[in-house]
């Protein structure tokens, strides 16, 4: 009892302040223990972590342009493709004619070239460079197979430009597109 009659304020807030700095020690020595727990463990899991999300990452990517980009699942859809991409915006060709032929590059892997002939159907009907490559473009870009592998500009048959004159931009074409794949079982 002795020890609360001599007891006055100031002593009190030294006690609870010594009291107060043990607490505030052991918490702050607990925390950084676990900090340095998570650190470790951080440290060693994070290089896989990236190079499986990494790998994911591109995974995705390919099976997103793989479905995004390739509208046919075999060869008798490819010239709906084909005529898809004609009609995309900034495109609009019109009529074309296909001409599909197969050639076989490997027997023993079953690797196949798929060769289109694509040309205006039509001679009056003539197209601006921009549609046709724009055309072009659509071709490649939604499909990870098919590549435009010749392309012929022609002027229309019925006008006759002289060397010193620039033609009007109306032009009639023929693109041979390929498309390699193996053969489906």
């Amino acid at each position: 009892m002795s020890f609360f009659k001599n007891l006055t304020l100031e002593r009190v807030f030294i006690m609870l302040s010594v009291l107060g700095s043990l607490v505030l020690g052991y918490a702050g020595w607990a925390t950084q223990t676990k900090l340095n727990e998570l650190t470790l463990d951080l440290e060693a899991s994070v290089p896989e972590v990236a190079n499986d999300l990494q790998q994911l990452s591109r995974r995705y990517t390919s099976l997103h342009k793989a479905k995004m980009g390739e509208g046919f699942l075999g060869q008798e859809n490819v010239e709906s493709y084909i005529r898809r991409c004609k009609d995309a915006n900034g495109a609009e060709i019109g009529q074309i004619s296909i001409t599909h032929n197969s050639k076989e590059l490997d027997r023993k892997n079953e690797i196949f070239d798929h060769v289109y002939t694509i040309k205006t159907s039509n001679s009056d009907t003539t197209l601006g460079r921009k549609n046709i490559v724009t055309f072009l473009r659509e071709l490649e870009q939604k499909s990870q197979q098919m590549r435009v592998t010749s392309l012929q500009l022609r002027l229309p048959s019925r006008g006759k430009v002289e060397p010193h004159e620039i033609p009007a931009d109306a032009w009639l074409f023929d693109a041979t597109c390929t498309s390699r794949q193996k053969k489906e079982s």
